[in-house]
């Protein structure tokens, strides 16, 4: 049903969606289990976001078989899919500023996946729905940086310990 290009970049759309999904879920529940509600509610609505935008990929595949790629086949700018936030840029005190901050670089790092496979594309349909994609991120993008500007500063101190670690003697 789809010609190669545009089946391989599917592929890669229900994969980069499906991560961002999964891995806002697990920041969600990590910041659940650290008593830090408010993160964990925004990481929760970023993955049900994310789910919206797997659905809507899975909408235009449809019925048709996308080619199964093996992790080290995927061709992404980095080496994760691009809404894949790090787990070393997790802080179990993290604040909502530097959590809507994670989420805004990982809306750029998608547009700017979008936006080079529509650049490096010679199939129109490629082209149009990766721009589409692009531009939805765009949008994103700018909600968050809207939230972004009417957040206080978190905690000057927030990552400091409370407590020395215990180590055993």
């Amino acid at each position: 049903m789809f010609n190669s290009e545009l089946a391989e970049f599917l592929a890669h759309s229900v994969e980069l969606e499906a991560e961002a999904r999964e891995r806002y879920q697990e920041l969600a529940d990590s910041m659940d289990s650290h008593n830090n509600p408010q993160v964990s509610e925004f990481f929760q609505r970023m993955a049900m976001e994310a789910s919206e935008h797997l659905s809507e990929v899975e909408l235009i595949v449809g019925s048709a078989a996308l080619p199964r790629l093996k992790p080290w086949e995927f061709n992404w700018l980095d080496a994760e899919a691009p809404e894949s936030t790090s787990y070393e840029a997790l802080h179990y005190r993290m604040g909502m500023r530097e959590a809507v901050s994670l989420a805004l670089e990982n809306e750029h790092a998608a547009q700017r996946y979008y936006r080079h496979v529509a650049a490096r594309s010679n199939d129109p349909e490629t082209v149009r729905i990766a721009t589409k994609f692009a531009d939805e991120e765009q949008l994103h993008a700018a909600a968050l940086e809207r939230i972004l500007q009417q957040l206080p500063p978190d905690a000057v101190h927030a990552r400091l310990e409370d407590d020395e670690p215990h180590l055993p003697e």
